[in-house]
């Protein structure tokens, strides 16, 4: 019932996929093969907020322990393709983001259990300077569940 859900609205209102359920969705980072930087074990959290349709919250979690939140846009182009922009206050390099998220995801990517694909690009808006930093996935409710708990009853 849950898989054909997330099959039915494939490439079709990110949004709506956000929404699903009321509650949080993880987005699992993955380090781009290119990107100078180190980058340590991240994930972000997106929460849409109930008050406003264009605004939600992130909250970026790294190596388990640190933690930022704030506050960033959501701009729905309307052909399955989502942007979130934002910037994190405290930080004093790439304090800038833009996550781009699709779910007009391939069928393999499907079968992986992904509801959405997309990139991570951190930089500066002032100087508008961003670069590719990780890829970004969303896990589909039935396989976080079932990534949570390896022994389900």
């Amino acid at each position: 019932m849950v898989q054909m859900f997330y099959y039915e609205n494939r490439g079709k209102c990110c949004k709506k996929l956000l929404r699903y359920n009321g509650v949080s969705n993880k987005v699992l980072l993955f380090p781009e093969e290119g990107w100078a930087r180190s980058a340590s074990s991240s994930y972000w959290t997106l929460t849409p907020f109930w008050w406003s349709r264009s605004r939600c919250k992130v909250v970026e979690v790294v190596a388990g322990t640190r933690r930022q939140s704030t506050q960033a846009k959501m701009v729905d182009t309307g052909t399955g393709t989502l942007y979130i922009i934002g910037s994190f206050k405290r930080m004093t390099t790439d304090a800038d983001f833009k996550l781009y998220l699709t779910s007009n995801v391939s069928s393999s990517d499907f079968n992986m259990g992904y509801s959405m694909t997309g990139t991570l690009e951190r930089g500066c808006k002032k100087t508008n300077t961003f670069q590719m930093t990780h890829f970004a996935v969303i896990r589909r409710r039935d396989y976080e569940k079932a990534y949570e708990d390896p022994n389900p009853t």
